[in-house]
């Protein structure tokens, strides 16, 4: 069965849309959010994030708070279960907006810029993260020298970072498949896709238990996204004609969460590919039906701090110490993800957003590093 453990898939900045060759979204319904918040988003996505870092908060939680009826094994077994789902559903809408971003840079200039992709995701990720680091080390570690007192979990502070780090080898990698072309970086989606179940067989055949968390194994989850971004239009025409109406829409969500609990549960990891593939259409039947409860109130809310509250939920849900009630503690979860999200993400986001209209209004700077690629 699968650990639940958490995982971040920032809001990603992805622009507006792209057209000609490579799959179109529908300009206006599907504008992609910028830095500074003030550009409209892509309907649906986080409200999709609230739900999923929900998920994992709740089953990090389950294991910590006997005195819940979150720590009821049956229930725990079950937010185990659904919080993996969570992470697979971060994964599938990371993949989406990444290729959708290099699919809307590829049509405007024929080209990739990697300095710039590159540049965009270390402003994206690593200050928020980098600040939650430190302050572990400093103030749980360095400052205090009381590791001797709790060795066994001396590293849980950091081990969700695990999905963390198979986003970074995706912002890493899957650039670079664009050099090759549009039309191989797609190929290449669907090699991953037949590749990952065999990588999961072969590491289960062989007694390897963390597969579930290594990215090789679980790269279906990404590719089914960015497959998503690349037949965007045929996708969202068959999501109008079947999944458009309420009771559709219940149903393949229904039956989404029904299989991906079912085969987690039973640990099939040849059909793992599965989940993620209905969670694309799913996020297309979402961000078609623009539905209030994903576009509005406390889902929304909890979507937009879902990568701060993917940092900061560890120290709190998961250990020991003072004030060790589920209440207070998920309150404190909020309280230090809202400072990271107000204080760190955004302020350095709104510099990067204005340096580079500075430097556009000032006229072209020294050109990036690019790489051609090829039409669809």
């Amino acid at each position: 069965m699968v650990s639940a453990q958490t995982a971040s898939i920032a809001p990603v900045s992805a622009e507006t849309d792209v057209e000609g060759g490579i799959p179109k979204s529908a300009c206006s319904e599907r504008t992609l959010n910028r830095p500074n918040g003030s550009a409209h988003r892509i309907p649906s996505l986080d409200g999709l994030r609230g739900i999923s870092i929900w998920t994992v908060m709740l089953a990090h939680a389950s294991t910590h708070f006997a005195g819940t009826p979150l720590h009821v094994r049956r229930v725990h077994v079950l937010l185990a279960i659904m919080a993996y789902f969570g992470v697979t559903t971060f994964f599938v809408i990371s993949g989406f907006l990444i290729t959708k971003l290099l699919l809307r840079e590829h049509m405007r200039t024929s080209r990739v810029d990697l300095a710039r992709f590159y540049r965009r995701r270390a402003v994206r990720i690593f200050p928020a993260a980098l600040s939650y680091i430190l302050s572990v080390l400093l103030i749980a570690y360095a400052l205090t020298f009381t590791t001797t007192y709790f060795f066994d979990y001396a590293a849980k502070p950091l081990q969700q970072l695990w999905s963390l780090s198979v986003e970074e080898q995706f912002y890493l990698l899957w650039p670079l498949a664009f050099c090759f072309g549009v039309r191989n970086a797609k190929r290449y989606c669907w090699v991953i896709m037949l590749l990952s179940p065999i990588i999961r067989i072969l590491l289960k055949h062989h007694g390897y238990t963390q597969y579930s968390h290594l990215a090789p194994a679980i790269g279906d989850s990404l590719a089914a996204g960015c497959l998503l971004a690349f037949y965007e239009n045929q996708v969202a025409a068959f999501a109008k004609t079947y999944f458009l109406s309420t009771a559709a829409f219940l149903t393949l969500c229904l039956v989404t969460l029904s299989a991906g609990c079912l085969i987690y549960w039973r640990d099939a990891v040849l059909l793992w590919g599965i989940p993620p593939c209905l969670l694309a259409l799913v996020i297309s039947v979402a961000i078609e039906r623009k539905d209030r409860p994903l576009n509005s109130g406390l889902l929304v809310w909890t979507g937009l701090l879902s990568y701060s509250l993917y940092l900061w939920q560890q120290p709190f849900l998961v250990f020991d110490g003072p004030l060790n009630y589920f209440s207070v503690r998920i309150l404190m979860t909020f309280l230090m993800a809202y400072l990271s999200y107000r204080f760190i993400e955004q302020p350095i986001l709104n510099i990067y957003a204005r340096k580079r209209s500075g430097s556009h209004a000032a006229g072209p700077a020294i050109a990036a590093v690019t790489l051609p690629t090829e039409a669809v």
